[in-house]
């Protein structure tokens, strides 16, 4: 097979983009823009973090610099799906409900490297090995919302 493609098949099977593809189409099918645009950003933001995750913890030996620009990747995604929601650009409704579920993601991110290198101790492994998927599941279901609220508006009329 070419490498491409095994590129391809590899970066699909580590990232939520997989998961929110079939999000993506069917908005795209809707013409519902607010929520198209909310999903391939964050599809987006899950893909940058999927091609720079490896790369980034080969230049990061120290273990500092992985937890900054996770934190930052959080913050800017938080700060343009906040943008696009004043702008009317994506459903506010779901941008603030994005803000909510990813608020702790850099919080968790820079609490995390303090603990390990300020304090050189392991008090939040086991809250960012647990916090962290739940954070970005979280963030997949909320870009599935406009969805849910579809069929349970169409079950509640028939």
């Amino acid at each position: 097979m070419p490498d491409w493609f095994v590129d391809t098949i590899s970066i699909l099977n580590n990232s939520w983009v997989f998961i929110l593809s079939p999000a993506i189409f069917v908005f795209y099918l809707r013409k519902d823009w607010q929520a198209f645009l909310f999903s391939v950003i964050t599809a987006c933001f899950f893909l940058y973090g999927t091609l720079i995750h490896s790369s980034l913890r080969e230049f990061d030996d120290i273990y500092i610099w992985r937890y900054v620009v996770w934190a930052f990747n959080d913050i800017a995604w938080m700060a343009i799906i906040a943008y696009l929601g004043i702008k009317d650009k994506v459903y506010l409704w779901q941008s603030v409900l994005g803000q909510l579920v990813v608020i702790m993601a850099p919080i968790l991110q820079l609490f995390r490297l303090v603990d390990r290198h300020l304090w050189d101790l392991s008090y939040s492994t086991y809250m960012y090995k647990t916090l962290l998927p739940l954070i970005n599941i979280g963030t997949v279901v909320v870009c599935y919302l406009p969805l849910i609220y579809l069929f349970t508006r169409r079950s509640q009329q028939a």
